[in-house]
């Protein structure tokens, strides 16, 4: 069988002690003979991205405990953050707001995140069998159409790609976002664009970390 990951999926493996990491780590263990994919947008372009945007974090809390009057938001780190990423942040900050030593606590988040990135490094290069579809060679109408319904530009390249190399060789989509990755969307796209359903006649089957 081969699994095409979505990013989650090595995020979720990474983040010990997180969200569905220990679903992860028995999938991983399960994996047999079978092939872990991910398209090479996720490893050329979209991790790249949260890898930094995570450094980004990290760097701003700590320069925030060690001083309180370290003004965030007119940070250049600042503005490269995500919606979701600000709130990490702010997460982060409220709880090392209570630490007694905030040396030890600068510390440990950063012990946590070189854990994690350690960790995807493993991923990516010893658990992943293939890369698959060039980011230049992605689709750009499939994925344009699939980003009408998503209005998520990550999802579209990685859904798109996914859909593209079923059509030459089964793969079997593993991934934790139920809301944006099912088979309704795609549907959609096809309802919207009779034509894209005689290009991408085969649909694989999608399923989800939290299911297992």
């Amino acid at each position: 069988m081969n699994w095409f990951l979505d990013m989650c999926i090595l995020i979720f493996y990474a983040e010990v002690g997180g969200k569905n990491y220990q679903k992860s780590i028995t999938f991983v263990k399960e994996k047999g003979n079978n092939n872990f994919l991910i398209c090479s947008y996720i490893s050329k372009e979209n991790m790249p991205k949260w890898i930094r945007r995570q450094r980004a974090i990290l760097k701003l809390a700590g320069n925030k405990i060690a001083n309180q009057s370290y003004e965030i938001e007119k940070s250049e780190e600042y503005d490269f953050l995500l919606a979701q990423d600000k709130i990490k942040l702010m997460k982060l900050l409220s709880v090392s707001s209570s630490a007694k030593h905030k040396a030890n606590c600068i510390a440990k988040l950063k012990k946590n995140q070189d854990i994690m990135l350690q960790r995807i490094n493993f991923f990516l290069f010893k658990l992943i069998d293939k890369e698959v579809i060039p980011v230049n060679e992605i689709d750009s109408e499939f994925k344009s159409t699939l980003y009408t319904f998503l209005n998520n530009h990550s999802d579209s390249m990685t859904l798109a790609s996914a859909m593209q190399y079923h059509q030459k060789e089964e793969i079997e989509i593993f991934t934790g976002d139920k809301k944006d990755w099912n088979k309704e969307n795609i549907q959609w796209v096809y309802d919207s664009r009779p034509y894209l359903m005689k290009k991408y006649p085969k649909v694989p089957k999608i399923k989800y970390i939290q299911d297992r």
